[in-house]
Protein backbone atom coordinates (compact mmCIF):
# COMPACT_ATOMS: atom_id res chain seq x y z
CA UNK A 1 0.00 0.00 0.00
CA UNK A 2 1.95 3.31 -1.25
CA UNK A 3 1.99 6.06 1.00
CA UNK A 4 1.81 10.25 -0.18
CA UNK A 5 2.93 12.65 2.17
CA UNK A 6 1.32 16.13 1.73
CA UNK A 7 4.06 19.04 1.68
CA UNK A 8 3.79 22.88 1.07
CA UNK A 9 3.67 26.17 2.77
CA UNK A 10 1.52 26.84 6.08
CA UNK A 11 -1.79 27.50 5.05
CA UNK A 12 -1.81 26.30 1.54
CA UNK A 13 -4.52 23.79 1.75
CA UNK A 14 -2.75 20.40 2.51
CA UNK A 15 -5.14 19.11 5.23
CA UNK A 16 -8.65 20.38 3.26
CA UNK A 17 -7.01 18.73 0.29
CA UNK A 18 -6.99 15.49 2.70
CA UNK A 19 -10.23 15.70 3.79
CA UNK A 20 -11.44 15.94 0.25
CA UNK A 21 -9.54 13.18 -0.90
CA UNK A 22 -10.31 11.00 2.23
CA UNK A 23 -13.26 11.83 3.70
CA UNK A 24 -11.31 11.89 6.81
CA UNK A 25 -9.92 15.06 8.84
CA UNK A 26 -6.28 14.28 9.21
CA UNK A 27 -6.37 17.05 12.05
CA UNK A 28 -6.46 15.06 14.78
CA UNK A 29 -5.98 17.29 17.90
CA UNK A 30 -7.96 20.20 19.65
CA UNK A 31 -5.39 22.89 19.31
CA UNK A 32 -5.24 22.03 15.63
CA UNK A 33 -8.82 22.33 14.75
CA UNK A 34 -9.38 25.73 17.40
CA UNK A 35 -6.16 27.35 15.48
CA UNK A 36 -6.95 25.64 12.08
CA UNK A 37 -3.33 24.66 11.89
CA UNK A 38 -1.60 21.79 11.44
CA UNK A 39 0.76 21.03 14.40
CA UNK A 40 1.73 17.19 14.12
CA UNK A 41 0.99 14.50 11.69
CA UNK A 42 -2.02 13.47 10.12
CA UNK A 43 -3.21 10.21 8.81
CA UNK A 44 -5.90 9.31 6.13
CA UNK A 45 -6.29 7.39 3.55
CA UNK A 46 -8.20 6.69 0.48
CA UNK A 47 -8.75 4.08 -2.82
CA UNK A 48 -7.00 5.58 -5.65
CA UNK A 49 -8.57 2.92 -8.59
CA UNK A 50 -7.96 -0.68 -7.39
CA UNK A 51 -5.37 0.48 -4.43
CA UNK A 52 -5.72 1.79 -1.61
CA UNK A 53 -3.60 4.46 -0.42
CA UNK A 54 -2.41 6.46 3.03
CA UNK A 55 -1.71 10.33 3.61
CA UNK A 56 0.32 11.42 5.81
CA UNK A 57 -0.55 15.36 6.49
CA UNK A 58 2.40 17.51 7.79
CA UNK A 59 2.58 20.85 9.14
CA UNK A 60 3.64 23.60 6.94
CA UNK A 61 4.73 26.00 9.55
CA UNK A 62 8.41 26.54 10.02
CA UNK A 63 8.18 26.10 13.75
CA UNK A 64 7.13 22.16 13.57
CA UNK A 65 9.75 21.38 10.48
CA UNK A 66 10.37 18.56 12.79
CA UNK A 67 7.34 17.48 13.35
CA UNK A 68 7.25 17.66 9.37
CA UNK A 69 10.63 15.74 8.94
CA UNK A 70 9.24 12.84 10.96
CA UNK A 71 6.12 12.11 8.34
CA UNK A 72 7.60 12.44 4.49
CA UNK A 73 11.03 9.83 5.58
CA UNK A 74 9.24 6.66 4.70
CA UNK A 75 6.36 7.93 2.06
CA UNK A 76 6.35 6.79 -1.30
CA UNK A 77 5.67 9.50 -2.89
CA UNK A 78 4.63 13.23 -2.95
CA UNK A 79 0.99 15.41 -2.93
CA UNK A 80 2.94 18.93 -2.89
CA UNK A 81 0.42 21.38 -2.45
CA UNK A 82 0.81 25.83 -3.50
CA UNK A 83 -1.90 28.21 -2.97
CA UNK A 84 -2.39 29.53 -6.15
CA UNK A 85 -3.29 33.00 -5.13
CA UNK A 86 -0.46 33.21 -2.95
CA UNK A 87 2.18 31.34 -4.94
CA UNK A 88 5.58 30.11 -3.95
CA UNK A 89 6.59 31.01 -0.38
CA UNK A 90 9.36 29.88 2.12
CA UNK A 91 8.15 27.06 3.40
CA UNK A 92 7.26 25.71 -0.07
CA UNK A 93 10.66 26.18 -1.24
CA UNK A 94 12.14 24.50 2.36
CA UNK A 95 10.02 21.68 1.92
CA UNK A 96 10.50 21.03 -1.70
CA UNK A 97 14.39 21.04 -0.57
CA UNK A 98 13.86 18.76 2.07
CA UNK A 99 11.45 16.09 -0.46
CA UNK A 100 14.77 16.40 -2.66
CA UNK A 101 17.23 15.65 -0.20
CA UNK A 102 15.14 12.50 0.42
CA UNK A 103 14.81 11.53 -2.56
CA UNK A 104 11.29 11.55 -2.89
CA UNK A 105 9.93 10.83 -6.39
CA UNK A 106 7.50 10.43 -7.89
CA UNK A 107 5.08 13.89 -6.89
CA UNK A 108 1.72 15.01 -7.97
CA UNK A 109 1.90 19.30 -7.78
CA UNK A 110 -2.03 20.23 -6.62
CA UNK A 111 -2.54 24.15 -7.17
CA UNK A 112 -5.18 24.81 -4.45
CA UNK A 113 -7.80 27.68 -4.29
CA UNK A 114 -7.69 28.05 -7.99
CA UNK A 115 -11.02 29.39 -7.76
CA UNK A 116 -9.99 32.68 -6.05
CA UNK A 117 -7.99 33.90 -9.20
CA UNK A 118 -8.64 34.54 -12.60
CA UNK A 119 -7.79 32.12 -15.14
CA UNK A 120 -4.10 34.19 -16.63
CA UNK A 121 -3.01 34.47 -12.78
CA UNK A 122 -3.56 30.77 -12.67
CA UNK A 123 -1.37 29.86 -15.49
CA UNK A 124 1.10 32.45 -14.31
CA UNK A 125 1.28 30.52 -10.94
CA UNK A 126 1.44 26.93 -12.55
CA UNK A 127 4.58 27.99 -14.73
CA UNK A 128 6.02 30.44 -11.66
CA UNK A 129 5.62 26.39 -9.47
CA UNK A 130 7.09 24.64 -12.56
CA UNK A 131 10.04 26.46 -12.67
CA UNK A 132 10.72 26.16 -8.97
CA UNK A 133 10.90 22.45 -9.48
CA UNK A 134 13.61 22.46 -11.94
CA UNK A 135 16.68 20.14 -11.04
CA UNK A 136 14.70 18.64 -8.27
CA UNK A 137 13.04 15.00 -7.76
CA UNK A 138 9.64 16.29 -8.75
CA UNK A 139 10.70 17.92 -11.89
CA UNK A 140 8.43 17.53 -14.45
CA UNK A 141 5.30 16.58 -11.78
CA UNK A 142 2.16 17.21 -12.85
CA UNK A 143 0.58 20.54 -11.92
CA UNK A 144 -3.58 20.26 -11.10
CA UNK A 145 -5.86 23.01 -10.19
CA UNK A 146 -7.97 22.86 -7.62
CA UNK A 147 -10.51 24.66 -5.00
CA UNK A 148 -11.71 21.85 -2.65
CA UNK A 149 -14.32 23.61 -1.01
CA UNK A 150 -16.32 23.37 -4.43
CA UNK A 151 -14.69 20.10 -6.04
CA UNK A 152 -13.41 21.70 -8.84
CA UNK A 153 -10.18 20.15 -10.25
CA UNK A 154 -10.34 17.00 -7.75
CA UNK A 155 -11.60 14.48 -9.97
CA UNK A 156 -8.32 15.21 -12.54
CA UNK A 157 -6.43 15.53 -9.09
CA UNK A 158 -7.74 11.76 -8.23
CA UNK A 159 -7.02 10.61 -11.48
CA UNK A 160 -3.35 12.07 -11.59
CA UNK A 161 -2.63 10.66 -8.35
CA UNK A 162 -3.79 7.11 -9.06
CA UNK A 163 -1.92 7.26 -12.36
CA UNK A 164 1.18 8.46 -9.97
CA UNK A 165 0.81 5.54 -7.54
CA UNK A 166 -0.02 2.85 -10.25
CA UNK A 167 3.98 3.19 -10.93
CA UNK A 168 4.98 2.40 -7.31
CA UNK A 169 6.70 -1.25 -6.56
CA UNK A 170 7.10 -1.83 -2.94
CA UNK A 171 10.40 -2.39 -1.33
CA UNK A 172 12.01 -6.10 -1.87
CA UNK A 173 13.49 -6.06 1.05
CA UNK A 174 12.22 -8.76 3.76
CA UNK A 175 13.65 -7.24 6.96
CA UNK A 176 11.07 -6.18 8.78
CA UNK A 177 11.39 -2.23 9.47
CA UNK A 178 8.30 0.35 11.14
CA UNK A 179 9.82 3.59 12.45
CA UNK A 180 7.74 4.78 15.42
CA UNK A 181 5.64 7.84 14.82
CA UNK A 182 3.38 7.45 17.93
CA UNK A 183 2.92 5.32 20.79
CA UNK A 184 -0.13 5.23 23.40
CA UNK A 185 -2.08 2.78 25.37
CA UNK A 186 -5.59 1.34 24.85
CA UNK A 187 -7.53 0.23 28.31
CA UNK A 188 -8.14 -3.21 27.69
CA UNK A 189 -5.16 -3.70 25.23
CA UNK A 190 -2.03 -2.19 26.28
CA UNK A 191 0.55 -0.83 24.23
CA UNK A 192 0.30 0.49 20.48
CA UNK A 193 2.28 2.22 18.58
CA UNK A 194 1.95 3.55 14.84
CA UNK A 195 3.98 3.91 11.61
CA UNK A 196 4.96 3.10 8.10
CA UNK A 197 6.44 -0.60 7.70
CA UNK A 198 8.83 0.59 5.15
CA UNK A 199 9.94 -3.11 4.86
CA UNK A 200 9.13 -6.56 5.03
CA UNK A 201 6.22 -8.64 6.69
CA UNK A 202 5.02 -8.14 10.17
CA UNK A 203 2.59 -11.07 11.23
CA UNK A 204 0.27 -11.56 14.50
CA UNK A 205 2.36 -13.92 16.66
CA UNK A 206 5.76 -12.32 16.05
CA UNK A 207 8.46 -11.52 18.24
CA UNK A 208 9.69 -7.86 17.32
CA UNK A 209 12.26 -6.41 19.38
CA UNK A 210 12.67 -2.58 19.91
CA UNK A 211 15.52 -0.30 18.71
CA UNK A 212 18.00 1.01 20.09
CA UNK A 213 18.03 -1.40 23.27
CA UNK A 214 16.67 -4.76 21.40
CA UNK A 215 13.94 -4.65 23.66
CA UNK A 216 11.57 -7.48 22.85
CA UNK A 217 8.19 -7.59 22.18
CA UNK A 218 5.10 -9.76 20.51
CA UNK A 219 2.80 -8.58 18.21
CA UNK A 220 -0.55 -8.93 19.87
CA UNK A 221 -2.84 -7.35 17.10
CA UNK A 222 -2.41 -5.48 13.70
CA UNK A 223 -4.16 -2.69 12.12
CA UNK A 224 -3.85 -1.25 8.96
CA UNK A 225 -6.36 2.05 8.22
CA UNK A 226 -8.81 0.59 11.43
CA UNK A 227 -9.10 -2.86 9.80
CA UNK A 228 -7.63 -5.75 11.99
CA UNK A 229 -5.09 -7.93 9.94
CA UNK A 230 -3.40 -11.24 10.35
CA UNK A 231 -0.53 -10.09 8.55
CA UNK A 232 1.05 -6.77 7.25
CA UNK A 233 3.39 -5.70 4.48
CA UNK A 234 5.77 -3.51 3.45
CA UNK A 235 4.29 0.27 2.23
CA UNK A 236 1.38 0.26 4.99
CA UNK A 237 0.28 3.01 7.65
CA UNK A 238 0.21 0.26 10.84
CA UNK A 239 -1.22 0.37 13.81
CA UNK A 240 0.42 -2.34 16.50
CA UNK A 241 -0.64 -3.87 19.58
CA UNK A 242 2.68 -5.02 21.57
CA UNK A 243 2.95 -6.76 24.86
CA UNK A 244 6.19 -6.78 26.59
CA UNK A 245 6.52 -3.17 25.73
CA UNK A 246 7.07 -0.77 28.55
CA UNK A 247 5.03 2.57 26.74
CA UNK A 248 7.31 4.88 28.78
CA UNK A 249 10.30 4.06 26.94
CA UNK A 250 8.98 4.48 23.72
CA UNK A 251 9.48 7.31 21.62
CA UNK A 252 9.14 8.89 18.28
CA UNK A 253 11.81 7.87 16.75
CA UNK A 254 12.01 4.22 18.28
CA UNK A 255 12.28 1.45 15.47
CA UNK A 256 10.70 -1.73 15.53
CA UNK A 257 12.30 -4.62 13.73
CA UNK A 258 13.48 -9.02 14.28
CA UNK A 259 15.58 -9.37 17.40
CA UNK A 260 19.20 -9.50 15.87
CA UNK A 261 18.72 -8.23 12.30
CA UNK A 262 19.47 -4.71 13.05
CA UNK A 263 22.16 -2.64 15.28
CA UNK A 264 22.43 0.73 16.44
CA UNK A 265 25.60 3.09 16.09
CA UNK A 266 26.60 6.56 17.67
CA UNK A 267 28.76 7.03 14.85
CA UNK A 268 28.33 7.24 10.73
CA UNK A 269 30.17 8.24 7.61
CA UNK A 270 27.73 10.01 5.05
CA UNK A 271 26.98 11.91 2.18
CA UNK A 272 26.18 15.93 2.55
CA UNK A 273 24.16 17.63 0.26
CA UNK A 274 23.60 21.37 0.53
CA UNK A 275 19.60 22.72 0.95
CA UNK A 276 18.86 24.20 -2.12
CA UNK A 277 19.78 28.07 -1.41
CA UNK A 278 22.62 26.96 1.32
CA UNK A 279 26.67 26.97 1.04
CA UNK A 280 28.02 23.36 1.89
CA UNK A 281 28.43 22.96 5.36
CA UNK A 282 32.32 22.84 6.42
CA UNK A 283 34.70 22.39 9.18
CA UNK A 284 32.93 21.52 12.77
CA UNK A 285 30.46 24.76 13.47
CA UNK A 286 27.24 24.77 14.21
CA UNK A 287 24.93 22.78 15.85
CA UNK A 288 22.63 20.25 14.18
CA UNK A 289 19.99 18.01 15.25
CA UNK A 290 19.99 14.21 12.47
CA UNK A 291 16.74 13.34 11.29
CA UNK A 292 15.78 10.00 9.94
CA UNK A 293 12.96 7.42 10.12
CA UNK A 294 10.69 9.16 12.22
CA UNK A 295 12.92 10.88 15.19
CA UNK A 296 15.55 13.33 15.96
CA UNK A 297 19.37 13.52 17.43
CA UNK A 298 22.07 16.18 18.32
CA UNK A 299 24.68 15.51 16.33
CA UNK A 300 28.39 16.89 15.65
CA UNK A 301 29.34 16.97 11.75
CA UNK A 302 32.70 16.95 10.98
CA UNK A 303 33.30 17.58 6.84
CA UNK A 304 36.33 14.83 5.61
CA UNK A 305 36.23 15.27 2.24
CA UNK A 306 34.25 17.35 -0.92
CA UNK A 307 30.52 15.99 0.09
CA UNK A 308 31.21 13.90 2.77
CA UNK A 309 31.03 14.28 6.41
CA UNK A 310 31.63 12.51 9.90
CA UNK A 311 28.38 12.51 12.03
CA UNK A 312 28.11 11.55 16.09
CA UNK A 313 25.31 11.61 17.55
CA UNK A 314 24.54 11.68 21.12
CA UNK A 315 22.18 8.69 20.75
CA UNK A 316 22.29 5.29 19.84
CA UNK A 317 20.35 5.04 16.33
CA UNK A 318 19.67 2.02 14.39
CA UNK A 319 20.66 3.42 10.72
CA UNK A 320 21.89 0.97 7.76
CA UNK A 321 23.88 1.89 4.86
CA UNK A 322 21.83 3.82 2.25
CA UNK A 323 19.31 5.19 4.76
CA UNK A 324 18.66 8.99 4.07
CA UNK A 325 18.83 11.16 6.48
CA UNK A 326 18.38 15.71 6.94
CA UNK A 327 20.35 17.67 9.10
CA UNK A 328 18.96 21.02 10.58
CA UNK A 329 20.66 23.85 12.42
CA UNK A 330 19.44 24.01 15.98
CA UNK A 331 19.95 27.55 16.07
CA UNK A 332 17.94 28.95 13.02
CA UNK A 333 15.77 25.88 13.20
CA UNK A 334 16.13 25.40 9.54
CA UNK A 335 17.27 22.69 7.39
CA UNK A 336 20.95 22.95 6.14
CA UNK A 337 21.95 19.70 3.93
CA UNK A 338 21.05 16.11 3.72
CA UNK A 339 22.33 12.87 2.07
CA UNK A 340 23.31 9.20 2.81
CA UNK A 341 24.81 6.53 5.31
CA UNK A 342 27.75 4.93 3.40
CA UNK A 343 29.50 3.61 6.44
CA UNK A 344 26.80 3.02 10.06
CA UNK A 345 29.86 2.01 12.05
CA UNK A 346 33.34 3.48 11.30
CA UNK A 347 36.05 3.00 13.14
CA UNK A 348 39.45 4.43 13.79
CA UNK A 349 40.30 8.46 13.55
CA UNK A 350 39.26 11.22 11.25
CA UNK A 351 42.32 10.29 9.26
CA UNK A 352 42.12 6.05 9.15
CA UNK A 353 38.12 6.83 8.22
CA UNK A 354 39.27 9.36 5.71
CA UNK A 355 41.52 6.49 4.30
CA UNK A 356 38.29 4.18 3.53
CA UNK A 357 36.51 6.76 1.43
CA UNK A 358 37.86 5.42 -1.99
CA UNK A 359 35.84 2.09 -1.00
CA UNK A 360 32.83 4.10 -0.04
CA UNK A 361 32.69 6.89 -2.15
CA UNK A 362 29.37 6.33 -4.04
CA UNK A 363 26.40 4.85 -1.99
CA UNK A 364 25.11 1.29 -2.85
CA UNK A 365 22.89 0.22 -5.16
CA UNK A 366 21.96 -2.58 -3.32
CA UNK A 367 22.15 -3.77 0.23
CA UNK A 368 24.91 -6.77 -1.36
CA UNK A 369 26.70 -3.89 -2.90
CA UNK A 370 26.50 -2.28 0.74
CA UNK A 371 27.83 -5.27 2.10
CA UNK A 372 30.71 -5.65 -0.17
CA UNK A 373 31.55 -1.67 0.05
CA UNK A 374 31.39 -2.05 3.98
CA UNK A 375 33.83 -5.84 3.88
CA UNK A 376 35.96 -3.87 1.74
CA UNK A 377 36.44 -1.38 4.41
CA UNK A 378 36.54 -3.44 7.49
CA UNK A 379 38.31 -6.54 6.26
CA UNK A 380 37.43 -9.28 8.13
CA UNK A 381 33.31 -8.98 9.70
CA UNK A 382 31.21 -10.70 10.72
CA UNK A 383 28.39 -11.95 8.63
CA UNK A 384 25.33 -10.88 10.67
CA UNK A 385 26.89 -7.53 11.50
CA UNK A 386 27.46 -7.03 7.48
CA UNK A 387 23.66 -7.74 7.12
CA UNK A 388 22.31 -5.77 9.97
CA UNK A 389 24.38 -2.62 8.92
CA UNK A 390 23.18 -2.97 5.31
CA UNK A 391 19.21 -4.45 5.64
CA UNK A 392 20.08 -7.49 4.94
CA UNK A 393 23.27 -7.60 2.42
CA UNK A 394 25.45 -10.21 2.15
CA UNK A 395 29.14 -9.67 0.15
CA UNK A 396 30.14 -10.51 -3.31
CA UNK A 397 33.39 -12.81 -3.81
CA UNK A 398 33.98 -12.68 -0.08
CA UNK A 399 35.89 -15.50 1.57
CA UNK A 400 33.01 -16.89 3.70
CA UNK A 401 34.09 -19.03 6.57
CA UNK A 402 31.76 -20.04 9.60
CA UNK A 403 30.30 -16.46 10.52
CA UNK A 404 33.01 -14.41 9.26
CA UNK A 405 33.53 -12.59 5.55
CA UNK A 406 37.09 -12.03 4.28
CA UNK A 407 37.14 -9.67 1.80
CA UNK A 408 39.26 -10.23 -1.71
CA UNK A 409 41.87 -7.61 -0.68
CA UNK A 410 42.27 -9.14 2.90
CA UNK A 411 41.97 -12.68 1.56
CA UNK A 412 45.09 -11.99 -0.90
CA UNK A 413 46.69 -9.82 1.73
CA UNK A 414 46.93 -12.75 4.50
CA UNK A 415 47.33 -15.13 2.20
CA UNK A 416 50.27 -13.27 1.08
CA UNK A 417 51.93 -12.91 4.52
CA UNK A 418 51.06 -16.38 4.83
CA UNK A 419 52.88 -18.23 2.10
CA UNK A 420 55.96 -15.75 3.78
CA UNK A 421 55.32 -16.93 7.06
CA UNK A 422 55.46 -20.67 6.25
CA UNK A 423 58.24 -20.30 4.00
CA UNK A 424 60.30 -18.43 6.76
CA UNK A 425 59.21 -21.41 9.08
CA UNK A 426 61.24 -23.87 6.44
CA UNK A 427 63.83 -22.16 6.45
CA UNK A 428 64.39 -22.04 10.06
CA UNK A 429 62.73 -25.96 10.50
CA UNK A 430 64.09 -27.34 7.21
CA UNK A 431 62.71 -31.60 8.75
CA UNK A 432 59.64 -30.34 10.15
CA UNK A 433 56.72 -31.75 8.02
CA UNK A 434 54.96 -28.38 8.22
CA UNK A 435 54.12 -25.31 10.39
CA UNK A 436 51.63 -26.06 13.40
CA UNK A 437 48.24 -24.21 11.93
CA UNK A 438 47.51 -22.78 15.46
CA UNK A 439 50.93 -21.19 15.76
CA UNK A 440 49.93 -19.85 11.77
CA UNK A 441 46.66 -18.61 12.88
CA UNK A 442 48.04 -17.01 16.21
CA UNK A 443 50.95 -15.34 14.36
CA UNK A 444 48.21 -13.80 11.65
CA UNK A 445 45.99 -13.18 13.80
CA UNK A 446 43.05 -15.29 13.16
CA UNK A 447 40.70 -17.91 14.02
CA UNK A 448 41.46 -21.81 12.96
CA UNK A 449 38.84 -21.52 10.92
CA UNK A 450 39.26 -18.18 9.18
CA UNK A 451 42.40 -19.81 8.61
CA UNK A 452 41.59 -22.57 6.96
CA UNK A 453 39.35 -20.68 4.73
CA UNK A 454 41.84 -18.53 3.19
CA UNK A 455 44.51 -21.26 2.94
CA UNK A 456 42.28 -23.09 0.63
CA UNK A 457 42.18 -20.25 -1.92
CA UNK A 458 45.79 -19.98 -1.81
CA UNK A 459 47.78 -22.12 -4.58
CA UNK A 460 51.14 -24.16 -3.00
CA UNK A 461 50.02 -24.24 0.28
CA UNK A 462 48.76 -27.59 1.47
CA UNK A 463 47.17 -28.34 4.94
CA UNK A 464 48.25 -31.76 6.44
CA UNK A 465 46.81 -32.32 10.17
CA UNK A 466 47.61 -30.07 12.55
CA UNK A 467 50.47 -28.84 10.28
CA UNK A 468 50.48 -26.62 7.03
CA UNK A 469 52.77 -26.73 4.40
CA UNK A 470 54.31 -25.28 1.06
CA UNK A 471 53.38 -27.79 -1.36
CA UNK A 472 56.70 -28.28 -2.66
CA UNK A 473 58.43 -28.40 0.91
CA UNK A 474 59.77 -32.12 1.26
CA UNK A 475 61.12 -32.87 4.67
CA UNK A 476 63.09 -35.78 4.26
CA UNK A 477 64.42 -34.77 0.92
CA UNK A 478 66.32 -31.50 2.95
CA UNK A 479 67.03 -34.34 6.09
CA UNK A 480 69.04 -36.80 3.55
CA UNK A 481 70.79 -33.59 2.07
CA UNK A 482 71.93 -32.59 4.74
CA UNK A 483 75.55 -32.59 4.59
CA UNK A 484 76.19 -34.83 8.42
CA UNK A 485 73.59 -37.94 7.16
CA UNK A 486 76.42 -38.90 4.54
CA UNK A 487 78.98 -38.87 7.75
CA UNK A 488 76.16 -40.50 10.07
CA UNK A 489 75.12 -43.39 7.53
CA UNK A 490 78.28 -44.69 6.87
CA UNK A 491 79.02 -44.54 10.50
CA UNK A 492 76.05 -46.69 11.19
CA UNK A 493 76.63 -49.04 8.01
CA UNK A 494 79.37 -49.85 9.67
CA UNK A 495 78.27 -50.63 13.37
CA UNK A 496 75.74 -52.95 11.73
CA UNK A 497 72.91 -54.02 14.79
CA UNK A 498 74.71 -52.26 17.50
CA UNK A 499 74.18 -48.72 16.17
CA UNK A 500 74.78 -45.50 18.16
CA UNK A 501 71.83 -43.86 20.02
CA UNK A 502 69.57 -41.76 17.73
CA UNK A 503 70.71 -38.49 19.30
CA UNK A 504 74.62 -39.28 18.98
CA UNK A 505 74.38 -39.48 14.85
CA UNK A 506 75.34 -35.58 14.79
CA UNK A 507 72.10 -34.75 13.40
CA UNK A 508 69.27 -32.43 13.76
CA UNK A 509 66.63 -33.92 16.02
CA UNK A 510 63.73 -32.87 13.53
CA UNK A 511 66.29 -33.95 10.48
CA UNK A 512 66.01 -37.36 12.53
CA UNK A 513 62.28 -37.34 12.19
CA UNK A 514 62.20 -36.50 9.17
CA UNK A 515 64.22 -39.54 7.97
CA UNK A 516 62.20 -41.63 10.37
CA UNK A 517 59.14 -40.51 8.59
CA UNK A 518 60.66 -40.99 5.11
CA UNK A 519 61.87 -44.75 6.20
CA UNK A 520 65.33 -43.88 5.94
CA UNK A 521 65.70 -44.44 9.14
CA UNK A 522 64.01 -47.32 11.67
CA UNK A 523 63.53 -46.43 15.54
CA UNK A 524 64.21 -49.62 17.41
CA UNK A 525 64.32 -48.44 21.19
CA UNK A 526 66.98 -45.36 21.69
CA UNK A 527 68.69 -46.66 18.30
CA UNK A 528 68.13 -45.49 14.93
CA UNK A 529 69.17 -48.58 12.24
CA UNK A 530 69.39 -48.62 8.25
CA UNK A 531 66.24 -49.98 6.40
CA UNK A 532 68.92 -52.44 5.14
CA UNK A 533 70.76 -53.76 8.17
CA UNK A 534 67.11 -54.55 9.45
CA UNK A 535 66.51 -56.61 6.48
CA UNK A 536 69.37 -58.25 7.47
CA UNK A 537 68.37 -59.16 11.16
CA UNK A 538 64.79 -60.03 9.72
CA UNK A 539 67.08 -63.24 7.90
CA UNK A 540 69.39 -63.89 10.57
CA UNK A 541 66.10 -63.88 13.00
CA UNK A 542 64.13 -66.08 10.82
CA UNK A 543 66.61 -69.13 11.03
CA UNK A 544 66.68 -69.06 14.88
CA UNK A 545 65.75 -71.87 16.30
CA UNK A 546 62.15 -72.48 19.17
CA UNK A 547 62.66 -71.15 22.85
CA UNK A 548 66.19 -68.88 22.08
CA UNK A 549 66.87 -66.71 24.71
CA UNK A 550 68.34 -63.15 25.17
CA UNK A 551 71.61 -64.77 25.54
CA UNK A 552 71.36 -66.64 22.59
CA UNK A 553 70.33 -63.86 20.69
CA UNK A 554 73.15 -61.63 22.13
CA UNK A 555 75.73 -63.83 20.86
CA UNK A 556 74.38 -64.77 17.09
CA UNK A 557 73.95 -61.23 16.76
CA UNK A 558 77.52 -60.05 18.14
CA UNK A 559 75.70 -57.51 20.23
CA UNK A 560 76.00 -56.70 23.48
CA UNK A 561 72.28 -56.78 25.96
CA UNK A 562 71.74 -52.86 25.50
CA UNK A 563 71.12 -53.81 22.20
CA UNK A 564 69.77 -57.05 22.08
CA UNK A 565 66.67 -56.37 24.77
CA UNK A 566 65.29 -53.16 22.53
CA UNK A 567 66.01 -55.47 19.45
CA UNK A 568 64.02 -58.10 20.71
CA UNK A 569 60.88 -55.95 21.86
CA UNK A 570 60.77 -54.45 18.59
CA UNK A 571 60.88 -57.76 17.50
CA UNK A 572 57.41 -58.95 19.86
CA UNK A 573 56.22 -55.79 19.06
CA UNK A 574 55.57 -55.97 15.39
CA UNK A 575 54.68 -60.04 16.08
CA UNK A 576 57.92 -61.17 14.75
CA UNK A 577 59.07 -63.47 17.70
CA UNK A 578 56.67 -64.25 21.03
CA UNK A 579 57.76 -64.94 23.98
CA UNK A 580 57.08 -68.14 25.72
CA UNK A 581 58.71 -68.69 29.17
CA UNK A 582 62.02 -67.63 29.14
CA UNK A 583 62.89 -67.84 25.78
CA UNK A 584 61.44 -67.01 22.21
CA UNK A 585 59.73 -68.53 19.31
CA UNK A 586 60.17 -67.10 15.40
CA UNK A 587 56.36 -66.60 14.35
CA UNK A 588 56.68 -68.63 11.18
Amino acid sequence: MPVIATAGHVDHGKSTLVRALTGRDPDRWEEEKRRGLTIDLGFAWAMLGNREVGFVDVPGHERFIKNMLAGVDGADAALFVVAADEGWKPQSEEHLGVLDLLGTSPGVIALTRADLVDTDHLELAAVAVAESLDGTTLAGSEIVPTAAPTGVGLDRLRAALTTMVAGLEPPDRDRPRLWIDRAFTVEGAGTVVTGTLVDGMIKVGDTLALYPGETPVRVRGLQVHERSVDEVGPGNRTAINLSGADRSLIERGTMLGRPGEWRATRRLVATLDPMRGHEPIRGDRGSFHLHAGSGSWPARVRSIADGVVLVDLDGEVPLRAGDRYILREVGRGAVTGGGRVLDPRPTGRTRAVRSTLGHLAKHATTPDDAASRLLAVRGIAAVSDLAADTGGGSPDDAVITGKLAVSPETNRTISQRAVERIGTFHEANPFKPGMPRTTLARELGLGADTLDAIIATVGGVVVDGAAVRLADHRPAAAATDDPGWGSARADLDAAGAAPPRADELGLHPDAVRALIASGDLIPVGPFAYLPETVDSLLETVATLPDGFTVGDFRDIMAITRKHAIPLLEWLDDRGVTRRVGDGRVVRR
